[in-house]
């Protein structure tokens, strides 16, 4: 009887051990065929860019522009509200941190509109008595990272140009363009505030403006061509403005009193990116010696000389020849994007060193100031260029490098890298 016990109990636990092993196993075969937890990408501030116009002598309203990787369109507005805290803080200058006025914005579907991609979000501060000009700094709060995104902007509160006080509005004419160009084949309004039509004129010129010297360039600048005026036109604020001809336009309250006005590109419906090989060759001359640059120039076939270049500076190697091409006017099409002014970003010298090195690791700004500078490297210490703001008739947000014969030992060799395929975007 004992015996019979004995081995009743044996199988018994040799079958609980057999159930644990195989219970056992199929956990493992479970975790093994069980796919990850998905990691839910969180929304990001990548770019903001800004603008006001005055609304009356009390308010003054601010438009962002906000570029929000992982947004979901069908619930924007509600991941904005749950991830993103805004603040905003008046003060008298860069560098001086007295505290005008501050406040909240709350966002909400009067305020916040998903556009294109971006958020488009306005809203109002008070006018400060006697304050002539001041630096808005904007905060957006990362709720759950505690990281802030900033954007600072110089406020004119008198208003003395055009652009303080009027805006081009594009699409559906809800808010202000934060480009420099339109395409030909839009309907535009340039509008206030406020609902009252006022008559402007808008003179066209041509725009056929050099490309940005090197940046070890210290020779006096030749002189900028006259502008030849092609047409004036008058038109009427808060009405459809149907451009066909391309080049670039002033829009003015009289044209014998051209300084407070604001320019601005009408493009074809291709810009900011070149695909036509005639405008694809003038890019060149930001990685070309002067004698190739000449023989592009000299050749009526646009598409046979950009051929012959890429081909001559690969050695014949048509896959590093692609590579170039690709990287290259995708850096081209950036510029164009981001640096437009009354003349294409590419042609300016920020686009210039944003097309041969790229986008800068850090950026320093001050009122009339610019500083990108470039990390260290195992060839190079940290690169710095400063870009001096210089306003005239057309935007008050053009600057000039600072050139200096010192940046010879920088920049040929990322010219180098760029001819043989070695620049990595």
């Amino acid at each position: 009887m004992k015996k019979v016990f004995f081995y009743s109990f044996l199988v018994i636990l040799a079958s609980c051990v057999s159930n644990k092993k195989i219970q056992k196993a199929q956990r493992e075969i479970a975790k093994s065929t069980t796919p990850p937890p998905q990691v839910v990408a969180k929304p990001t501030v990548v770019a903001i860019k800004s603008r006001f116009l005055l609304k009356d002598s009390t308010i003054v309203r601010v438009f962002l522009e906000l570029d929000i990787e992982n947004l979901k369109p069908e619930k924007a507005l509600t991941q904005l509200q749950e991830y993103f805290r805004f603040s905003w803080l008046l003060q008298p200058d860069y560098g001086v941190r007295d505290r005008i006025a501050s406040g909240k914005v709350d966002i909400s579907s009067q305020n916040a509109i998903l556009n294109e991609g971006k958020i488009l979000l306005n809203f109002e501060i008070p006018r400060p008595k006697n304050m002539p000009k001041g630096l808005l700094l904007t905060e957006i709060f990362d709720v759950e990272t505690s990281k802030k995104s900033n954007n600072d902007l110089i406020i004119d509160f008198n208003g003395q140009r055009l652009n303080d006080r009027f805006g081009v509005f594009v699409k559906d004419f809800s808010m202000p363009t934060f480009k420099n160009y339109i395409s030909k084949k839009d309907t535009f309004q340039i509008r206030s505030v406020i609902p009252q039509p006022k008559e402007l004129f808008l003179i066209r010129y041509n725009n056929e403006f050099e490309a940005a010297q090197s940046p070890m360039a210290t020779s006096i600048r030749p002189a900028i061509k006259s502008l030849e005026t092609k047409e004036i036109i008058k038109i009427k604020t808060n009405s459809p403005i149907f451009l066909p001809n391309e080049g670039l336009y002033l829009a003015v309250e009289d044209t014998n009193a051209t300084k407070n006005g604001f320019g601005f590109l009408i493009v074809d419906d291709r810009f900011p990116r070149f695909t036509r090989p005639e405008k694809l060759t003038k890019p060149l001359i930001y990685i070309s010696s002067s004698q190739e640059t000449k023989a592009v120039n000299d050749n009526k076939d646009a598409k046979q000389a950009l051929d012959r270049y890429f081909l001559t500076i690969t050695g014949g190697n048509q896959m590093i020849s692609k590579k170039i091409i690709k990287t290259y006017y995708h850096r081209i099409e950036d510029a164009n994007r981001l640096f437009t002014t009354y003349k294409e970003g590419w042609k300016t010298d920020k686009g210039m060193v944003y097309i041969v090195l790229g986008p800068p690791n850090k950026v320093q700004r001050s009122r009339d100031r610019e500083v990108w500078m470039y990390a260290q490297s195992q060839n190079f210490s940290e690169i710095i260029f400063t870009f001096n703001r210089k306003p005239n008739q057309f935007t008050e947000n053009y600057y000039e490098l600072v050139r200096y014969p010192e940046y010879q030992a920088y920049w040929y060799p990322f010219v180098e890298a760029w001819r043989t395929g070695n620049v990595v975007e």
